[in-house]
């Protein structure tokens, strides 16, 4: 098995609990998931089967989303799945496309967010969300990422003590949406938590090619959704021609390029110039041989597939 699948991941069970429903759907034990939705979130959860799961990390990382931002209300996870913390009747506050124009630009761009409390990262050993629950504390980490774009779609009144901010945002992997929605709230002077969140895309992934659990299920043939994965990695593709190539790459050896530029295939046979240092994706004869790096003018092995 080598293949991807676009998975649409609904709300209330976790990215974990995907993988393992896949596992009985297809009868495969190795699968693994590009990226974390939390049971809260819902939306494009690409996933990787058998060999494939060895590609995750050359995967493209950006992701897009459509989140909901409650404003006048606080929770222990900063989203509506924690317990409140504060309360403030926002009746009044400005939340004009005007103001709002002026605030969000503050969260574009390469900025540093502090981690929720419940999440996954390690402090000291064990997973804050852990510590969380055992009612202890700690010193959130900050991390760096980088925010594209972040576009205000709505505001909704039908509260006014607690408008509704609907958000388009375009953002790098490991941009947390609930940190956003904190420190939008933050910037207002009311507090504000993540009501909802959709992930519209990972990469090359998109909502719209998305297939549901259930179909999957009901199927009589679930392998029919199955995607080559080499057309959505974040590398060019070397259609190799020369046997010679592919067998020593396959066997793990360094082998002299036969040509300066090679066909990729995931665009469509355009001439790819060899760059060094530069990661490809070898195929041959229509099968993937592996990850390969141009060093010192020699293509190297990084990854390669045995098929047996």
């Amino acid at each position: 098995m080598f293949a991807a699948l676009n998975v649409y991941k609904p709300k209330g069970i976790t990215s974990h609990d995907v993988v393992a429903r896949l596992r009985k759907i297809y009868g495969l034990k190795k699968i693994g998931h590009l990226g974390t939705l939390d049971p809260l979130a819902e939306g494009v959860l690409p996933v990787c089967l058998g060999q494939a799961t060895r590609l995750i990390e050359y995967f493209p990382d950006d992701k897009r989303y459509r989140a909901e931002v409650t404003l006048g209300r606080t929770t222990t996870t900063l989203d509506s799945e924690g317990e409140e913390l504060s309360r403030m009747d926002c009746t009044g506050l400005d939340v004009s496309p005007e103001k709002l124009a002026a605030v969000l630009p503050q969260f574009t761009g390469t900025i540093v967010q502090q981690v929720p409390l419940y999440s996954a990262v390690h402090v000291g050993g064990k997973k804050l969300y852990e510590l969380a629950r055992q009612g202890k504390t700690a010193d959130l980490p900050t991390r760096e990422t980088t925010i594209h774009e972040l576009t205000l779609v709505s505001v909704n009144l039908e509260n006014p003590a607690h408008p509704v901010l609907t958000l388009d945002v375009h953002c790098s992997s490991g941009t947390y949406i609930r940190s956003l929605a904190r420190d939008i709230g933050d910037t207002l002077g009311c507090g504000a938590y993540m009501s909802a969140l959709v992930r519209t895309s990972h990469g090359c992934f998109g909502l719209q090619q998305s297939v549901g659990l259930d179909t999957l299920k009901e199927s009589e043939n679930p392998q029919q959704y199955l995607l080559d994965p080499v057309q959505f990695l974040s590398m060019p593709v070397l259609d190799l021609t020369n046997p010679d190539e592919a067998r020593l790459l396959t066997n793990g050896m360094k082998v002299q390029p036969t040509l300066d530029t090679y066909a990729d295939t995931s665009a469509g046979g355009v001439a790819v110039k060899l760059k060094p240092n530069a990661l490809y994706m070898a195929v041959y004869q229509g099968r993937p041989i592996g990850v390969v790096q141009l060093v010192s003018h020699r293509l190297k092995p990084v990854k390669i597939f045995h098929w047996g």
